[in-house]
């Protein structure tokens, strides 16, 4: 068995993961492993890596973050920087029960639509069913002083501020009267109304009026929370995987040329070693210490902790060196400077091609 080396297998970009799938199924077949280094980067052994890293966008598979109003009564059961899925549970609202007996009295159904204005207060609308309410009365959607929102144009109900929706939902006014004589008025969204609660029935101390809330994730991803008088505003964002060198498959293993060729004969038809056409040529010096810190075998540097503001000393153009992050020792042209989130964008050649590498000021020096 001939020693070990890190080699690169150049395919399509965006082909990246099938061809790694690819060439583990045929190591395993021809019974090639202990050829090979093994790669533990999770869970699994393998032994082709592919270097991604993670980023938070504010985006959703459509394009948005993906949010959700939760009101002060509901359990928060997500924080900020918590990683969710979908399906996952974010905010309870416990079922209510009455504190003594009652007689329902009238029951009354009602548009609830809320508009939350540009200084994130909340106006609520409550509009007869049989008014009806306008097409454009959507989620999300923006409103201006004077938008009627029935269908009638009635004058009662016409939007004040300008903001967007932030609600719009079928509710029940459920008058009650206890027997003392005294009433009150609950508004109950139709969902969550305990079926027994109809004009004329008397239900006793203790009986469940609304039943549960729940609220779940529509989307996987990062949990943002911002609190607000009216409600706190929670937010998905996608975290997505970034190949950092689109076109790249690496490995570690001691085959040699000609089971080199019968490694990758016949897969993609892109798919070749980075060499010559006839000799596969291992890769050394700061390009592997990029594939080894990102696949967890060798630690990566980090500097000292600084202030939060860095003075440039660099601008575009200009040619740094990159101290922190798996491309610690590379050096690269400044392309971008981003003062708000204090990163740089600096292209990084790496097998011959520039590839664009965001990375924060505190990680640069000049050369």
């Amino acid at each position: 068995m001939q020693r070990k080396r890190w080699y690169a297998i150049q395919t399509y970009a965006g082909s990246e993961l099938r061809l790694k799938h690819q060439l583990e199924e045929r190591v395993r077949n021809l019974g090639w492993e202990r050829q090979f280094e093994p790669l533990h980067t999770g869970e699994d052994e393998e032994f082709f890596f592919v270097p991604v890293e993670e980023v938070v966008t504010s985006r959703s598979g459509r394009g948005r973050a993906s949010e959700y109003r939760v009101p002060y009564d509901y359990d928060l059961l997500a924080s900020s920087n918590e990683r969710i899925q979908r399906g996952d549970l974010i905010a309870r609202r416990p079922p209510t029960h009455l504190a003594r007996a009652v007689e329902v009295v009238e029951v009354e159904s009602l548009w609830r639509v809320v508009v939350e204005t540009l200084t994130h207060a909340e106006i609520e609308y409550l509009i007869p069913q049989e008014k009806g309410l306008r097409r454009d009365v959507r989620v999300g959607e923006r409103t201006r002083p004077g938008l009627p929102l029935t269908v009638d144009s009635d004058e009662q109900y016409v939007v004040e501020d300008r903001g967007q929706i932030a609600a719009r939902e079928r509710v029940k006014r459920i008058s009650l009267r206890h027997e003392g004589g005294s009433e009150e008025t609950r508004i109950i969204p139709e969902a969550y109304l305990h079926p027994r609660v109809r004009v004329g029935a008397a239900l006793n101390e203790g009986e469940e009026i609304e039943r549960e809330h729940k609220i779940y994730a529509r989307a996987s991803g990062l949990v943002k929370v911002k609190e607000y008088k009216d409600k706190r505003e929670v937010s998905v964002q996608r975290i997505e995987r970034r190949r950092l060198i689109p076109g790249y498959v690496f490995t570690k293993m001691g085959l040699d040329e000609e089971e080199m060729f019968e490694l990758i004969r016949g897969l993609e038809r892109s798919a070749r070693f980075v060499g010559s056409k006839t000799r596969p040529v291992p890769i050394e010096g700061p390009e592997i210490l990029f594939v080894q810190r990102k696949a967890g075998l060798v630690e990566t540097p980090q500097t000292e902790a600084k202030a939060p503001r860095v003075e440039l000393e660099f601008e575009v153009g200009e040619v740094i060196q990159i101290v922190e992050g798996p491309f610690a020792d590379f050096t690269g042209e400044v392309r971008e400077i981003d003062k708000e989130s204090e990163e740089a964008v600096v292209m990084v050649k790496i097998f011959g091609r520039e590839t664009p590498v965001r990375i924060s000021f505190d990680g640069i020096e000049k050369v």
